[in-house]
């Protein structure tokens, strides 16, 4: 592994691999949808799309064409706490994607015609989430439990927000991002670094350097019990269900880890065998918790037939206070081979080893985590998974129920 600070403060990570001559890498700019301001609800997520729709020297067909040829791709992403640039394709192809991948970053175009529909497409995207239970009441919920904070916006935006962004908007947004200490690029290829350094530093050393970015803090505290019901068509009830959860850099991250996997992930957890097995609530049950840098939220989630609406979400609280009582060993075993067992799994692809080294480096844990993660898992106990309980579950919870 090679790490490389570069004078203008954007992060360089480099795995060398041995394989068939591919290359992937993920650009990370700090900074996602929550620095969205009022009145432009979805500015980040339309600029970063529109990276790729066309530049100075290259017509959208020519920068998709360059990485599909070489038998790969370039996609982007935004989330709320930051954005992706992401791309893989040979290794003897390398020099000619990042000449694309410069023309993008330094001469964006953002073509207004490509804007309209680009918009229009968010617009029905937005739309299409009120026709799914899970996502109507996810986008709901967010507003619970992030209430008062940019989190409580999806990143896609508000419609009425979208419909007023201009292509200067976008300019004044992608100038924000160029500073080089919100970016960090990250590499996993089958070729030496030094056969692309000088390329590599070329295209990253001239973006500005500019003041250096923190990640601002924000806080919402889930405390008591509360409950908000929305109506939809349809023949099935979804429930969700947030509880508190420690941010990324906090010492109960992997034990929650664990928990959430004892909890509600898979066939063996105590949601899926409790309420589905046993008392046939459920079609569908589990539960997650995402990585935030801010506001770690775990949510428990169940979609069962209207009718069973009350006893499906007094089955999950019941569920989440049960593991306050203890976890047995096999439970505490079975959710670790699973965690790690997924995430070696992933890392089997060039393009998730590279996703991950530059995530954990843009969440402020270190690329080392990559290394370090199944270790940290392996090491949660019991007693561990009892304290991270008592510290986040008891304190409350928020649901949304989607009912017909």
């Amino acid at each position: 592994m090679i790490k490389n600070i570069l004078p203008n403060g954007v992060t360089v990570l480099f795995k060398e691999t041995e394989g068939e001559g591919i290359i992937a890498g993920t650009i990370f700019i700090k900074g996602g949808s929550f620095e969205d301001s009022e009145g432009k609800k979805g500015l980040t997520n339309l600029t970063v799309k529109m990276l790729i729709k066309g530049s100075k020297n290259f017509s959208s067909y020519e920068i998709s064409k360059v990485f599909e040829d070489s038998g790969g791709y370039i996609s982007t992403s935004v989330g709320e706490e930051f954005s992706t640039i992401e791309f893989a394709m040979r290794t003897k192809d390398l020099k000619e994607g990042l000449k694309i991948l410069k023309d993008i970053i330094f001469n964006p175009v953002f073509p207004e015609d490509k804007l309209k529909i680009e918009k229009r497409n968010v617009i029905a995207q937005i739309k299409a989430k009120k026709e799914e239970g899970f996502s109507y009441g996810f986008d709901e919920l967010r507003k619970q439990i992030y209430k008062g904070t940019p989190y409580q916006y999806s990143p896609l935006g508000k419609i009425t927000d979208i419909r007023k962004i201009t292509r200067e908007d976008l300019k004044k947004r992608w100038d924000q991002l160029m500073n080089g200490s919100r970016w960090v690029v990250s590499f996993v290829g089958d070729m030496p670094y030094t056969e692309i350094e000088s390329e590599v530093k070329e295209v990253f050393g001239r973006i500005n350097k500019g003041v250096e970015y923190q990640y601002p803090v924000y806080s919402h505290y889930i405390t008591g019990e509360r409950c908000k019901t929305l109506k939809r068509e349809g023949a099935q009830t979804t429930i969700l269900v947030a509880y508190n959860a420690p941010q990324a850099t906090d010492r109960f991250y992997f034990s929650m880890k664990v928990l959430n996997g004892i909890a509600g992930s898979g066939f063996t957890s105590r949601l899926f065998q409790e309420l589905r097995e046993k008392r046939g609530l459920a079609y569908a049950v589990g539960s997650f918790f995402p990585t935030r840098v801010n506001m770690g939220r775990l949510i428990a989630y169940i979609g069962t037939a209207p009718e069973k609406t009350e006893e499906s979400l007094k089955g999950i609280r019941e569920v989440f206070n049960s593991i306050g009582e203890g976890v047995t060993d096999e439970e505490l075993k079975t959710a670790k081979e699973k965690i790690i067992g997924n995430f070696l799994l992933e890392h089997q692809t060039r393009a998730k080893q590279s996703w991950y080294l530059g995530w954990f480096e843009t969440i402020g844990l270190g690329y080392e985590m990559d290394q370090k993660y199944p270790e940290y898992i392996s090491k949660v106990t019991r007693s561990d998974i009892v304290e991270t309980w008592k510290r986040y579950i008891p304190e409350g919870n928020v649901c949304v129920i989607v009912r017909p």
